[in-house]
């Protein structure tokens, strides 16, 4: 082999490497190509999480506009109402404010 020729194979093996570099570590390169598939996967959790509780809200606000039985859980146990021959007890240790 010439002196040429074995210029022109390290030349050729310098560019090869710096192409290499490049690809792996630039800007658009795999390793960011590798991050932002990490990160829109993240995203997509979130996205499905938060269509499951979107989801339950939807079956809750159609069940409060439709659902008599479960109006009356609502009221009977979020906010402490009861229906006309039903009696309340209430046990005053349950509240902060008071100390037996």
């Amino acid at each position: 082999m010439t002196m040429l020729e074995k210029t022109g194979v390290y030349i050729s093996i310098g560019i090869i490497v710096i192409l290499l570099f490049l690809i792996v570590f630039s800007k658009h390169g795999v390793l960011d190509y590798r991050m932002l598939k990490q990160k829109e996967t993240a995203i997509l959790d979130q996205v499905q999480t938060v269509d499951i509780a979107n989801q339950k809200l939807e079956n809750e606000v159609k069940s409060l506009k439709t659902d008599m039985n479960y109006i009356k859980h609502v009221a009977k146990h979020e906010h402490d109402m009861a229906e006309k021959d039903e009696i309340i007890f209430k046990d005053k240790s349950d509240h902060k404010g008071n100390t037996p």
